[in-house]
């Protein structure tokens, strides 16, 4: 083994055996980004170790833990539990989406906390002021976060302890499979991974049956989870408001642990020294949920996006008054902006951010994009919900006329196309198709002067092209989820179906570095979801 084969490995043990250190953390979210060579002997050398250790992990379970089985080597979810610790130790999404599965299972999660080699003499670094080496919880997703010195995790473990969050929106996963979302200013301590103290701040508690009594803490009550959502609320003199979104969570008394009451979806309560009292309304905005971190995060790219260089064209899917009109948020021209035409108006990839809905054989957005490029990129936010057809456009220029460009999915989710010239053409696919029920980004890059396109799936390089005559770009009048077919008849319905929240145009070559930034800022959440 060459010596940097032998670096490779003494990094993927820390991270096997716990003992990875934040920049550690760095180094192999860096390696991993850059290089295919590295992800595929990473996913080798996990899949072993898993296999090792899973004897271990079955009898270092904590108390509560779900039987663990000996997992299949077909099953990511469960046989490749390192794999979850490099993805919630912060590495980009646009990496890891190629190497893992993203919904992590519960029973995954669980094993993570335990999977460490028994004769490890290394301890990983852990916040000040905690009662023990252990890891109850893992930062799954943040936005402006800010912890308080010595109150902050250590990388991204949450040890037993006491943490104070001054600022910005942290989504936390527990062992056995509790999410919870706190909103700064917020203080809280951690016992395990089944009980938390809230002594300020609001939260919101997601808890699959896994979870099942799941227990925050206050001064005034102990809130039980009984597998359930609800936010919390505790104000600075101790008060707690607790508002079920779904199931049943039971309110106890601190000191004595009777049940006071039991709260049930649509219902809210408040309790001041165990005593009752009635809650104030609940605001929308109280308790974020993991996807209001997704969307405060693009609000955040988004001005950064207007400034890059090279931008024509963004088309943020922003509903407006006149719901026919997809603004262009780049100038003030207003030919520039898309006409839709069918499409229609739903929720995006976050509530309360749009996209347009693409079901029928007439739906589409009319736009134009004038001029000759030397050079174009094309970015996008799909989620495809059927692929009916042999291509499926997602932005193709009108006809086929020399210069135009299509854009588009085959039956099978690879994305294909390019600039329309004349002569022959290489195509070479290296890399995966887009998910059908899941939001993916795409990009497409293409360069009259190299005479070549790279396609982009959430970061990934999947698809080269090259051809061998020149032909300058001209998109012109262009349909984003469709395509007005010319005169000859070739495959004629390219109708897309799915969503579509997104599209950016640019005159020149994006690197795949700045594609991997966007897909960063701007996915759905840390933890995928097909939601």
């Amino acid at each position: 083994m060459s010596a940097i084969d032998a670096d490779l490995e003494a990094l993927f043990n820390r991270f096997a055996d716990g003992v990875a250190t934040e920049a550690d953390e760095e180094r192999l979210g860096q390696v991993l980004r850059s290089s295919a060579e590295a992800r595929q002997a990473y996913r080798q050398f996990m899949d072993l170790h898993s296999a090792l250790h899973w004897d271990y992990v079955a009898v270092a379970a904590p108390k509560g833990t779900p039987e663990l089985s000996q997992p299949s080597s077909h099953s990511p979810a469960l046989g490749r539990a390192p794999w979850v610790a490099a993805f919630l130790a912060g590495i980009a999404v646009a990496t890891v989406a190629a190497i893992v599965v993203a919904t992590v299972s519960t029973i995954a999660i669980a094993a993570l906390w335990q999977n460490r080699s028994p004769n490890a003499q290394e301890k990983p670094e852990i916040a000040k002021g905690t009662k023990s080496d252990s890891i109850a919880a893992l930062l799954v997703d943040k936005v402006d976060a800010k912890f308080a010195e010595e109150r902050g995790p250590a990388g991204v473990r949450f040890g037993p302890g006491k943490y104070e969050l001054l600022g910005g929106i942290v989504h936390l996963r527990f062992a056995q499979g509790a999410d919870m979302i706190l909103a700064g200013p917020a203080r809280f301590e951690v016992t395990d991974a089944q009980y938390v103290r809230l002594l300020s701040g609001n939260a919101r508690i997601i808890a699959p049956a896994t979870a099942k009594g799941f227990t925050v803490a206050t001064k005034a009550a102990n809130y039980i989870d009984l597998g359930t959502e609800f936010g919390l609320r505790v104000e600075p003199d101790g008060a707690s408001d607790l508002y079920v979104f779904d199931g049943q969570v039971n309110v106890a008394d601190p000191r004595s642990g009777k049940v006071l009451s039991e709260v049930f979806e649509g219902k809210s309560s408040r309790y001041v020294d165990g005593v009752a009292a009635v809650p104030p309304q609940l605001q929308a905005t109280d308790f974020p949920t993991p996807g209001a971190i997704g969307l405060k995060r693009w609000e955040h790219y988004e001005q950064e996006l207007l400034k890059s260089a090279g931008l024509i064209a963004f088309y943020p899917f922003r509903r407006v008054a006149d719901e026919s009109v997809l603004p262009n948020g780049v100038g003030e021209d207003v030919m520039s902006h898309g006409k839709i035409v069918g499409a229609r108006w739903v929720s995006g990839r976050w509530q309360g951010h749009g996209a347009l809905l693409f079901d029928r054989d007439s739906d589409f957005v009319h736009l134009e994009i004038p001029g000759e490029h030397k050079e174009l990129t094309i970015a996008a936010w799909v989620k495809v919900d059927r692929l009916d057809f042999e291509l499926n456009a997602i932005l193709n220029s009108d006809g086929y006329k020399p210069g135009g460009v299509h854009f588009q999915l085959n039956r099978q989710g690879f994305p294909r196309g390019g600039v329309v010239f004349q002569g022959g053409f290489k195509d070479k696919i290296v890399g995966s198709a887009v998910q059908v029920g899941a939001w993916a980004h795409v990009a497409s890059v293409m360069s009259a002067e190299t005479r070549s396109q790279q396609i982009y799936v959430n970061g990934i390089l999947v698809r080269e092209r090259t051809w061998r005559h020149d032909e300058m770009i001209r998109p012109g009048s262009c349909r984003i989820g469709n395509w007005l077919s010319d005169t000859q008849g070739r495959l004629a319905n390219r109708a897309f179906r799915g969503r579509i929240d997104e599209l950016a145009i640019w005159n020149r070559v994006l690197t795949q570095q700045e594609i991997a930034q966007m897909v960063d800022a701007g996915r759905p959440g840390m933890l995928w979801s097909k939601e």
